[in-house]
């Protein structure tokens, strides 16, 4: 029995995908890493102020943290 349904090949790249590629090859835009280095420097800010409450200092290096290369 003959089916009424076909496979629809998937379509050719296109214009939209010749520009993400474009757009993808250029890495993240400014605007994103931005908001993420506000972000770490907020972290390190409240971080800081934690440590200094407690009566310590944050640790910066890896020596400091403990972590055996």
């Amino acid at each position: 029995m003959p089916s009424m349904t076909r496979a629809i090949p998937a379509p050719p790249n296109g214009l939209y995908d010749d520009m993400e590629d474009t757009d993808n090859q250029k890495g993240p835009e400014r605007d994103e890493t931005d908001t993420f280095y506000q972000l770490v420097r907020h972290l390190v800010a409240d971080g800081d102020l934690r440590a200094a409450k407690a009566g310590r200092r944050a640790r910066r290096t890896l020596a400091q943290m403990g972590v055996a290369r």
